[in-house]
């Protein structure tokens, strides 16, 4: 999964808002209802996806390294699946 940008992805959905807005404006006229609902819906999921894609870049990969010490001072290894495709990715 490449990184997001916070910042990005905040214009992203800005863009989108707005530019959904204008759809609605510009296709009123020619659309009923039920289509317009439907591009609606369709235009929001764009907006959902650049806030997740916020979201994720505001909480990160969630990668902690090769081991977790929790507060009890377990210990907790990640799965040897994980470590190979980690060292099978580039690093740059």
């Amino acid at each position: 999964m490449s990184p997001y940008s916070v910042e990005q992805n905040v214009l992203e959905g800005q863009l989108e808002v707005k530019q959904l807005f204008e759809f609605v404006v510009n296709n009123a006229e020619e659309m009923d209802a039920y289509s317009m609902e439907s591009a609606i819906f369709t235009r929001i999921m764009g907006i959902g996806l650049a806030a997740m894609k916020g979201y994720c870049a505001e909480k990160g990969t969630g990668n902690v390294g090769d081991v977790l010490e929790l507060e009890d001072r377990t210990i907790l290894k990640k799965e040897l699946r994980l470590l190979i495709e980690r060292q099978a990715q580039p690093q740059f």
